[in-house]
């Protein structure tokens, strides 16, 4: 055991982030939404170690038709150990086809276009 938090740890802090951002959007108002992950791309820049503190930023960059981006840092104990870029899409619940993103969810990505918001995981 080499003491660091295994890469696949990341993803999951990204997911969290990402669940987290959605359910403080519904705290304000946002009606449901069902998103799937289409892509994730993430560089690695620093190990992450037992014991450490790590916080996720994140914040919308792009809005499409059906989907919208965001991307990220990973910061441990405030030093960026990861940056990632995710690709969601909006989806029917019923049929998991696309769909044309409503206008209160873009509403909500438009305003926080580019404002990062940071979501703790807590000591690891």
């Amino acid at each position: 055991m080499l003491g660091h938090i295994n890469n696949a740890a990341f993803v999951q802090y990204l997911e969290h982030a990402r669940l987290e951002w959605i359910r403080a959007q519904h705290a304000k108002g946002l009606p449901p939404i069902h998103i799937v992950l289409a892509h994730l791309r993430m560089d690695y820049r620093y190990e992450i170690v037992l014991g450490q503190t790590v916080e996720v930023e994140l914040w919308p960059t792009r809005i499409g038709r059906s989907s919208f981006d965001f991307e990220y840092r990973v910061l441990a104990d405030g030093q960026i150990c990861a940056e990632a870029h995710s690709v969601q899409v909006c989806i029917d619940a019923g049929t998991m086809n696309s769909k044309v993103l409503d206008d209160a969810v873009r509403g909500v990505l438009e305003a926080q276009m580019g404002e990062q918001t940071s979501f703790r995981k807590g000591d690891e």
